[in-house]
Parts: C-alpha cells; structure tokens; sequence
C-alpha cells in the first residue's frame, strides 16, 4: 500500500471556516482527519485534477455539514463508506458537468447517494477507505516516535525502500531496523484498527453537530 498523505492545509483551513464553530470545531477536525484522504483519493481516483478534487473535499464537507444533524445511521441500508463515495461520485458529475449545476443538492444518506454506485467501485472504495485508515493511523503514531525511526519506518515498511538504502540514509544498522519495523508495525496495526472502528461509526455522539 502507497502512503499518500493528504495533508491540505489550506484546503482543511477553508473547510473548517465554511463548518465549524466555536461548539464543534474539534468534532469537525476529527471528522476532517478521519475521512479527507478518502473523499479527495475517490475524487482523483475518477479522473479530477488535484486543484478540483480539492473543491470536491470542500463541497462534500458542506454537504455533510447540511445533512449530519439529522442523518440516523442504519446499517442495514449499507456502510457509511458506501454513502461518502456515492456522494463524491455526485459531487465529481457534478463538477465535469461545469455551467450546468442544478439547485441545492438533496441527499438521502446511503438511499440515493447507492444509486451512483456501480460494483466496479467496489475494490476501489475499500482500498482508497483503507488507505485513508493508515494515513490517519500514522498522523496519529507519529508524534511519539523518534522522527528518525518515523521517517525509516514509513520508507522502509509503507513506500518499500530497500531495506539497506533506508538503513544507510538513517544512521541505523538493518537489525535495528527491523527491530523498529516489529515494533511500529505492531503499534500502527492497532491503532488503524482503532481508526477504522470511528470511521465505520459515523453516528458516535463526538461527531455529531
């Protein structure tokens, strides 16, 4: 798996001010961290340039705003990731149909947003879903790791660097590196299980407006 941190902080800054206020803005943070990578990954994934899959963060993030005070997760209708992909597939039409918007947009949560979805979608939701879980995993494991065994571990164990390249680069012997890839992949299994959890639980009362 590529790591493909997203880390837009002008594209975060914009969302945050378009949807928080002085009650929630923690909860939007953490709404933002957990599924951000997602919804521009699927963005990109259907062709959109960077600069577009960005306002497509910007506009599902709204959307979201519009709809979270009511939304009653039912899991009988289907997964949440379910429902964000189908709305960034809305949101991705609407930005290649450019000077044709429709009014406000409606949604349904999981009902209509299922209705864009195709079977062909389905390996590229669970791979892009399970990547924004590592992204946030590691955001979260980073700051109580030497940035040095951080950074090696990521080159080593996340992009596959040759294991003797990424040892020479970081002053560290091959042992000790496959001592902090035992020990890091360990601590960042558990933590993206833990991620995952809040991600397939949308309805968790921290997250709610």
């Amino acid at each position: 798996m590529t790591y493909r941190h997203f880390n837009n902080e002008s594209t975060r800054s914009s969302v945050l001010k378009a949807v928080a206020n002085t009650e929630n803005e923690a909860a939007w943070q953490r709404l933002f961290d957990l599924y951000a990578g997602f919804v521009f990954s699927i963005a990109r994934s259907k062709g959109l340039k960077s600069e577009d899959a960005d306002d497509v963060v910007q506009i599902v993030f709204t959307d979201l705003a519009r709809n979270l005070p009511t939304f009653q997760y039912d899991r009988t209708k289907g997964r949440f990731r379910s429902y964000l992909s189908g709305l960034v597939h809305w949101r991705v039409m609407d930005k290649l149909k450019a000077g044709k918007r429709d009014a406000e947009l409606k949604v349904n949560f999981l009902d209509e947003a299922q209705l864009f979805m195709s079977p062909d979608d389905d390996s590229v939701v669970e791979r892009e879903w399970q990547a924004a879980a590592l992204e946030e995993a590691l955001r979260r494991i980073k700051p109580s790791i030497r940035p040095e065994h951080y950074a090696a571990f990521v080159a080593s164990a996340i992009e596959g660097q040759d294991t003797e390249a990424v040892a020479a680069l970081y002053g560290i012997s091959s042992d000790n590196l496959y001592q902090i890839r035992k020990r890091l992949t360990a601590k960042l299994r558990e933590m993206t299980a833990t991620v995952l959890a809040e991600m397939d639980a949308p309805d968790a009362p921290d997250l709610r407006l």
